[in-house]
């Protein structure tokens, strides 16, 4: 077996560059999201562990793009020993299923910090649903991997008598059902959070920080369409862009991830920035209006006591936003109501 220089080709350099800057990112935003957590004293949650294997899924990903470099990524297959082909061959089945395991990480702490936080007994169900399509999502796609070729080691040598259906097809066809269920978990809150009690500006910000996952998306359409390009006859050559986006989805989709949940980090680093504004009666709100706002608070709200984002008080005048966090309110409510 020959090995290669990683940065003779200066497309593969940038892009080992450009992926290595990513994952750097992206494990910056799960640091963060730890503290965060501990700033707010918050228990540690399954979405952050699926975040994290998500990240260390990633770091494979990386691990696999520069030792891809390193047996004779770029270099037509002509021009590489034969077991640099079949090594490269062997190696992209497991490159698909650590991808595969990264996104569906990614999506599961996306679905498991909604549940963290919302409460409405029908966003909780429809969020459970995706969890389902997520999970059809990676058992397809790993599936794929194992039956494509029969028997399987024709992945890695053609010559062997047998069959292999189209990977191009299959590559996008797994794609699109990445996208489908990506878009499934970025519309999943818009209905709930315009119910919400906050003011427009908040709820802007929301949709902001959810909307990012159309970012992600477009780098997954980029994919897709990188997919259908891939030259398997000469696989060493044609396949770096498919390796490049390949890690930058998952990096993307992590940091992602983590994205909602630094508002305590940055309300720390900004203290003027996230001052509130707002002035607050004594007083708790009561009567039948109060209790029936109350109610919906917590038919279509947030869970207080784990939420990392603000509400607009229910008893304030219109227009004067509540830059606190649930958790402040629901401590406050508590000690307003409690026996003296």
């Amino acid at each position: 077996m020959q090995l290669y220089n990683v940065f003779a080709f200066p497309i593969v350099r940038d892009q080992l560059i450009a992926n290595t800057v990513l994952v750097a990112v992206a494990t910056l935003f799960v640091i963060l999201r730890g503290i965060s957590r501990k700033i707010r004293q918050s228990a540690i949650g399954w979405d952050d562990a699926c975040c994290l294997g998500g990240l260390l899924h990633t770091y494979g990903m990386l691990a696999m793009h520069y030792h891809y470099a390193r047996v004779g990524m770029r270099q037509h297959v002509t021009a590489i020993p034969p077991e640099n082909t079949v090594l490269i061959a062997k190696m992209l089945i497991i490159y698909q299923i650590v991808y595969y395991n990264a996104m569906v990480l990614a999506k599961f702490s996306y679905l498991f910090f909604y549940l963290r936080i919302f409460v409405s007994k029908e966003f909780r169900v429809l969020t459970w649903i995706c969890m389902g399509c997520a999970g059809a999502y990676w058992t397809g796609s790993v599936l794929q991997v194992f039956l494509i070729c029969t028997p399987f080691e024709r992945n890695w040598n053609p010559l062997l008598p047998g069959h292999c259906a189209s990977q191009n097809v299959a590559f996008s066809t797994i794609g699109a059902f990445n996208l489908v269920t990506d878009v499934m978990i970025m519309a999943l809150p818009i209905r709930f959070i315009w119910k919400l009690q906050m003011s427009v500006g908040t709820k802007m910000a929301l949709y902001g920080i959810f909307g990012l996952g159309i970012f992600i998306s477009s780098i997954t359409i980029i994919r897709i369409r990188v997919l259908t390009t891939v030259d398997f006859n000469d696989l060493p050559y044609s396949m770096i862009w498919a390796a490049f986006w390949s890690v930058t989805e998952p990096a993307l989709a992590i940091a992602n991830a983590c994205a909602p949940m630094l508002r305590p980090i940055l309300k720390a680093a900004f203290p003027k920035l996230f001052a509130s504004k707002a002035k607050y009666s004594t007083q708790p709100a009561s009567g039948p209006i109060a209790s029936k706002s109350n109610s919906s608070k917590r038919m279509y709200g947030i869970d207080e006591e784990d939420s990392e984002y603000p509400l607009t008080r229910l008893g304030q005048e219109p227009g004067l936003a509540d830059t606190r966090s649930l958790n402040e309110q629901s401590q406050d409510g508590r000690s307003q109501h409690a026996p003296h």
